[in-house]
């Protein structure tokens, strides 16, 4: 499978931007604390080994803590843990099946691509078993050098097995002292999104506030602190709960002011501006308060500014809009109140978030796992890629004449990954780092003519560089890494540091052949963007669906449910626009959807996600009538928006939508309670969804119809009339 013809004029600024991304140095990237602490469980089992014959034995659980301790950046309490347990079990699993084939060609070969093709289909799980499976095919490559006997192959790979576990203990002794960091994080972030979006109003034109922050901060009270009592979390639900309040009402202001300015109203929609720009500093203090673990400083200042603002607007505005202010204000106070009630003295309350069981996660994770098992999945060819790559590399180290032809295998394991940019990325920041980490450890050794105390101390010193810089830059961070692994080795008794020249030429065949296997079978982001748009469309067809089923049958109301789905909605995007965001990095020209389809796919399903974040604001108590005069609208949205999403996946127009704009018209027209905010927002809300759905429809229909397959045109957007 061979790539496509890069576009013209875009391959040397894609070269640019993979060199700039490979020296690009990040300064928030860089994790003191993280570093130190994980650097300690690495030089542990290297200092139990002082004194001792037996220093390989320290250098496996070396390794087994160090890689270990990058897994520890994964999930947030519990899976944080599971994620290091797997990572150092199945890195002990390698390191024996290693050295029993050790020194056995065909035997390695078999195991690498084995190992690499279960890597692959493994990262379909997500990041965690990524990382799971990366670390795994590192310890194979070490421990792929040392021939030994079956006793003591599993006695290294018992050694790596226990370094992995003292990382994981050191990481767990430290929960019930480290407070509510993560909480605390997660929810600061959230408000200052909020706060961005409020003083933002005019460039939030029709837009809800970024989900992301919110999805990340669900799944940090969906893993909750083991030793935490359940008041303590609940503080910190109750504080989630007030900031997706204050998300809608801030995506409901902005819709009122859109309609403001239709109606021409300028002073009104002025004063939305005006209301969100006072709200601002009120969600920014909040948000400072919650990374101190404080109450909120002064805050009369901003109060009184804030009410001055809503005094405006109530002389400018019409009665819902003032109402829907009014709501935002008593969510701000809500929330104001709940930084400053210390968590410790909340009440024992009923968690909203209860973590999945174990047999319902093993569930899901086997349905993905043999969802994955297809041609047609983007993981299983990946997981066929690396495996083919890996059983090259393995041939390579085994017949060519390098001492260290383990770091072919072991570059090609950390440069070759799913996507193009990330992949010839860190293969240019891991051939300078592995150059400058050579030369730079034997400028060391021919100054210092280390022992094995120094030893130590070096690969200490790497090791816990490694850590500090992993996330600031590839390329320095492989500097480290290979330090550490020069003078761990040396430390167990290796000349590493005398193979210079060997390493670097492994290194550069091993990426090299990385970079190539992708070059031959790339898996770009352009061939399954409009399959990660549609899912997001489903998603919202599902969310949609639900809303207006609680209009439909207020009875019936599952809040549980409505707030599950909007979470799926929320991944959803984050998904869409991460693949938009890759398939634009990518050298070759879309095919399924063109760049500025895509964007405005994207454009007008964030439209149809602020007309239900609205809507979500108007939900009817269980005693309401039900709205009975919405189920035709209802009914036809959902089966435009099963359709749009069918025509992305099969790459053609939509055929017959139903005729929404018809039926939205026929249901204003029913509407007799104009004067209930609920109705309003029936009104404007469906017009809009109307004009989003509507807008998709016309970007396949432009992209995919007769007289302009294939066009790169913007797709146009209808502009609501209500």
């Amino acid at each position: 499978m061979s790539a496509a013809a890069p576009r013209r004029g875009t391959a040397f600024a894609v070269v640019g931007k993979i060199v700039r991304e490979a020296t690009r140095l990040d300064p928030a990237g860089v994790h003191l604390r993280w570093g130190l602490r994980c650097a300690v469980g690495a030089a542990i089992p290297l200092l139990l080994s002082l004194g001792f014959a037996h220093s390989l034995l320290g250098v496996a659980a070396s390794v087994g803590a160090f890689n270990t301790g990058f897994a520890s950046r994964q999930g947030i309490y519990r899976t944080r843990a599971t994620a290091m347990l797997c990572t150092a079990a199945a890195m002990g699993i390698a390191t024996l099946v290693a050295t029993q084939a050790a020194g056995n060609a065909v035997a390695s070969i078999v195991l690498a691509a084995a190992f690499g093709l279960a890597a692959g289909i493994l990262a379909s799980l997500g990041t965690a078993a990524t990382v799971v499976g990366i670390q795994t095919l590192v310890a194979l490559a070490v421990f792929s050098q040392f021939r030994v006997p079956l006793d003591q192959g599993a006695l290294l790979g018992a050694m790596v097995f226990a370094g992995g576990v003292l990382q994981t203990l050191l990481l767990v002794v430290v929960w019930p002292l480290s407070g509510f960091t993560a909480e605390r994080k997660a929810l600061a972030a959230a408000f200052r999104a909020l706060a961005s979006y409020a003083e933002h109003f005019p460039k939030s034109d029709l837009q809800s506030p970024s989900p992301a922050t919110f999805a990340a901060l669900s799944d940090v009270l969906a893993d909750p602190k083991p030793f935490a009592r359940r008041g303590e979390i609940a503080a910190f639900e109750a504080l989630l709960g007030e900031a997706e309040r204050i998300r809608t009402s801030l995506g409901t202001l902005v819709t009122d002011r859109h309609v403001l300015d239709l109606g021409a109203n300028a002073e009104g929609a002025r004063a939305i501006v005006e209301l969100g720009e006072g709200a601002a500093p009120i969600l920014l203090r909040i948000a400072e308060a919650l990374e101190r673990g404080a109450a909120p400083d002064d805050w009369n200042d901003s109060w009184e500014s804030l009410e001055a603002r809503m005094e405006r607007l109530d002389r400018r505005a019409p009665r819902a809009t003032i109402d829907d202010a009014q709501a935002m204000l008593g969510q701000l106070r809500a929330a104001w109140r709940a930084t400053e009630w210390p968590a410790a003295e909340a009440p024992e309350t009923e968690l909203a978030f209860e973590p999945p069981s174990l047999p319902s996660r093993l569930s899901m994770a086997l349905q993905t796992l043999r969802a994955n098992l297809s041609p047609r999945s983007t993981y299983a060819q990946h997981g066929v890629r690396l495996a083919a790559t890996l059983g090259v590399a393995t041939l390579l180290a085994h017949f060519l004449p390098l001492q260290r032809g383990y770091w072919i295998p072991l570059t090609a394991t950390l440069v070759l990954r799913p996507d193009f940019a990330t992949t010839y990325s860190r293969g240019v920041a891991r051939l300078i780092g592995t150059l400058a980490g050579s030369i730079l450890a034997s400028l060391v050794v021919a100054l210092l003519h280390p022992g094995a105390q120094t030893h130590f101390l070096l690969a200490l010193a790497f090791a816990t560089i490694a850590y500090i810089v992993f996330a600031a830059n590839y390329a320095l961070f492989t500097t480290a890494v290979t330090g550490y692994v020069i003078f761990l080795l040396a430390f167990g008794g290796l000349p590493e540091h005398t193979a210079m020249i060997d390493r670097i030429e492994a290194t550069l065949a091993g990426g090299a052949l990385a970079l190539c296997a992708y070059a031959f079978w790339p898996t770009w982001e352009r061939e399954i963007v409009a399959a990660r748009l549609a899912g997001l469309i489903e998603a919202q067809r599902a969310y949609s669906r639900l809303l207006f089923g609680a209009f439909l049958e207020p009875r019936a109301t599952d809040e549980r449910r409505l707030h599950d789905a909007q979470l799926v909605a929320w991944r959803a995007r984050s998904n869409a626009e991460a693949s938009v965001d890759r398939m634009l990095n990518e050298p070759v020209a879309p095919t399924a959807l063109t760049v500025r389809a895509a964007l405005g796919m994207l454009a007008a399903s964030k439209r149809l996600g602020l007309a239900t974040l609205t809507l979500s604001a108007r939900l009817p108590d269980p005693q309401t009538r039900p709205r009975t005069d919405l189920r035709e609208f209802a009914d036809g949205l959902e089966r435009s928006l099963g359709e749009i999403a069918t025509a992305l996946r099969e790459r053609r127009a939509p055929d017959a939508l139903a005729p929404l704009r018809e039926i939205q018209l026929a249901f204003v027209e029913r509407v007799t309670d104009a004067a209930d905010p609920r109705a309003r927002a029936l009104v404007s809300e469906t017009d809009l969804m109307v004009d989003s759905t509507n807008t998709m429809a016309d970007v396949l229909l432009r992209l995919h119809g007769a007289g302009d397959a294939g066009g790169d045109e913007t797709a146009r957007a209808e502009q609501p009339s209500a």
